[in-house]
């Protein structure tokens, strides 16, 4: 038996061993986790400080002066170009030359219906003697360039009527063969597909060679942030089959996926050149789609990283909101379903006051992460908020902001997500700590019911197998046809009743064992209660409801056995030698349970108190505790004080 608990106790041993290394170990991943933040944020500004350096000149009066300043650079035409509504340019005139400023849409300045054409022209003076090269951006939604009245590229049919025009996504890089040192750009540009017409972005000019590296730079950053979103997406949506009720992940990943074709779809358009076969109307259809689906899947990965609560109102709404747009897009044509951004950003502002108030509300309960993501939240707000009034020409002159707003965009949620997926790890720990410490309860358990059941058949064969043995004796000792005495017959049926209350005393026991599993201190006194009622003897049991409470909480469960069993001698003693009533105290105070008992009795203060007492001391001084006795004006008393090790380490915790 000592060698089985042995092996018991070296089991407990080792879980705890290993939950002190668990412990550990996540303070070492905490503190990984704040350095990558920081790095983080140290790369995600040395990024937007990278993009804000350029500076540009502009164009004044329809007139742009390069100053021979063209070397190594790219420059964007902005300023202020001619422009000719409702003209072609065979049949512009003077008196209708009106001043833009670029990038221009007709719709905004000077406030032209969307349907309709027109020209924009600029003369651009003292260029280098370089071999010169123009980027031509995307235009709604079909245009000719002109160099001195010269067609040298275009994109889709430029007419006068919708019939006739043919819209198309085309982005060009043209060679410009001058040997002057100025020049007239001139633009046609027809729109009756879209909600706008004109030019949404930049023109960019420079030498060739650094117009064509403008050009696949733009293509090799879309192609990188596409495939780093895809790599995400496609990781995230793999871990969410792993993990199948970890929503997370598998927003996350949707979100991704969608993102990792927008790169593709603005900018150079590198996923339109890739598939010319598709129409422009389809690809207009596949970029409002891309973009439509970019805020349900960004607002339910937030919320189901901070709310375990069911979908609300607004949750419900955005996911109606959303498929009724999508079928807008899907059965309609660009002039109808091109004007839906409007109420989308309306929608993206109310889903912005959503996720910060769940946001505040996770803060205020004390979550660390939360704060962080709040923060990257708002500023992506401000990214998104920015590139918004840039696509709808009310900010001029500014490039989109997409490179670093896209970096952040994956940053944070990235960040989200490992703040996310750190809680499942400290729940995972939580879990396996609780699944630990319930196997240690259930070896203890087990060693308890090893111990409660060698206990019982100690008992039984202390108490009823003697009383047996006797009583066989004496049947043994009958003889055939003997009659036996009145004496006899009574010493008989004493014997038997002995056996039976001795078996009844066995079974109450076990009962009282039961009872001390839910209240310990209920069950030691229904005990004590039985025996000295047996006895015809009278008991006062005193102890208090903080005590009850308190020792439910002590996980040693040695010192509830040996309390058990040191009660139960000096009680038995107490009934073989003591007389009228017995006072019994258990209270437990400042971590020590003070146990008192004194009883009227017969003897002086002689060896005679002591008859039992060294099993009980050597019980009580494997508990490392204090013992007394004595005898007062024929009172026996006898005390003893038990220090409680668990309370006072989970005081501490």
């Amino acid at each position: 038996m000592v060698t089985k608990e042995k092996r018991i106790l070296t089991k407990i041993g080792e879980i705890l061993f290993f939950e002190r290394k668990q412990f550990l170990d996540k303070v070492s991943k905490d503190s990984i986790y704040s350095n990558t933040v920081i790095l983080r944020f140290i790369v995600f500004f040395s990024l937007v400080l990278s993009n804000c350096t350029q500076v540009t000149v502009q164009a004044q009066k329809g007139i742009f002066d390069l100053e021979n300043q063209l070397y190594n650079r790219v420059i964007p035409l902005n300023g202020e170009w001619e422009f000719y509504p409702n003209r072609r340019l065979n049949s512009i005139k003077e008196d209708l030359k009106l001043f833009v400023e670029m990038p221009s849409l007709w719709t905004t300045d000077p406030g032209l219906p969307g349907e309709g054409f027109g020209v924009y022209q600029l003369r651009i003076k003292n260029i280098p003697n370089v071999l010169i090269g123009l980027h031509i951006p995307e235009m709604y939604s079909s245009y000719n360039v002109y160099i001195n009245d010269q067609l040298v590229t275009k994109s889709g049919h430029v007419a006068n009527t919708k019939e006739e025009v043919i819209p198309s996504f085309n982005r060009n890089v043209i060679q410009l063969n001058t040997n002057s040192n100025e020049f007239k750009l001139s633009i046609e540009v027809a729109n009756f597909h879209f909600p706008r017409g004109g030019i949404p972005s930049s023109l960019h000019i420079g030498e060739y060679k650094d117009i064509v590296g403008y050009r696949e730079n733009g293509i090799a950053e879309s192609v990188f942030l596409s495939g780093a979103a895809f790599i995400l997406g496609f990781y995230h949506i793999i871990a969410f089959l792993i993990f199948r009720k970890d929503k997370p992940f598998l927003f996350f990943g949707f979100f991704c996926l969608n993102l990792s074709l927008r790169p593709l779809l603005i900018n150079e358009q590198y996923l339109v050149e890739t598939l010319p076969i598709i129409s422009w109307e389809n690809w207009q259809k596949i970029e409002f789609l891309n973009f439509l689906a970019l805020l349900p899947f960004f607002y339910h990965f937030i919320r189901v990283s901070y709310s375990k609560e069911p979908q609300k109102i607004f949750s419900k709404f955005l996911n109606v909101i959303f498929i009724s747009l999508s079928l807008l897009v899907i059965f309609t044509p660009p002039i109808i379903f091109a004007n839906i951004p409007i109420p989308v950003y309306i929608l993206i502002g109310a889903a912005v006051v959503e996720l910060s108030i769940l946001l505040v509300r996770e803060i205020k309960k004390g979550d660390k992460g939360a704060k962080v993501v709040f923060l990257l939240f708002l500023f992506l707000a401000v990214v998104v908020l920015i590139e918004i009034l840039i696509e709808r020409n009310i900010i001029k002159g500014v490039d989109f902001i997409e490179v670093p707003g896209f970096i952040i965009f994956l940053l944070s949620q990235a960040y989200v997500l490992s703040l996310h997926t750190e809680k499942l790890r400290k729940e995972k720990t939580e879990a396996e700590t609780e699944i630990l410490n319930q196997k240690r309860k259930n070896i203890r358990l087990e060693l308890s019911l090893s111990n409660e059941r060698e206990r019982i058949v100690t008992d039984l064969h202390d108490h009823l197998g003697a009383r047996l043995t006797d009583l066989s004796l004496k049947i043994d000792n009958l003889k055939p046809n003997n009659q036996l005495s009145e004496k006899e017959i009574e010493t008989l049926k004493i014997d038997v009743k002995k056996c039976f209350q001795s078996f009844r005393d066995t079974i109450y026991d076990n009962d009282d064992f039961r009872i001390m599993a839910e209240d310990y201190m209920y069950g030691l006194q229904l005990n004590l209660t039985r025996r000295y009622a047996n006895a015809n003897r009278k008991l006062r049991f005193h102890t208090t409801e903080s005590t009850s409470q308190n020792f439910q909480k002590i996980e040693e469960e040695e010192i509830k056995r040996n309390l058990y069993a040191i009660t139960v001698e000096i009680a038995t003693n107490d009934l073989k030698y003591g007389s009228n009533t017995t006072n019994w105290s258990f209270i437990l105070e400042n971590h020590v349970l003070q146990v008192n008992m004194n009883v009227e009795t017969k003897f002086s203060q002689s060896r005679d108190i002591s008859i039992g007492s060294k099993s009980i001391q050597k019980r009580l001084q494997s508990m490392n505790a204090n013992f007394s006795e004595f005898i007062e004006n024929n009172t026996y008393s006898i005390q003893f004080q038990i220090p409680i090790h668990s309370l006072i380490q989970n005081e501490k915790k």
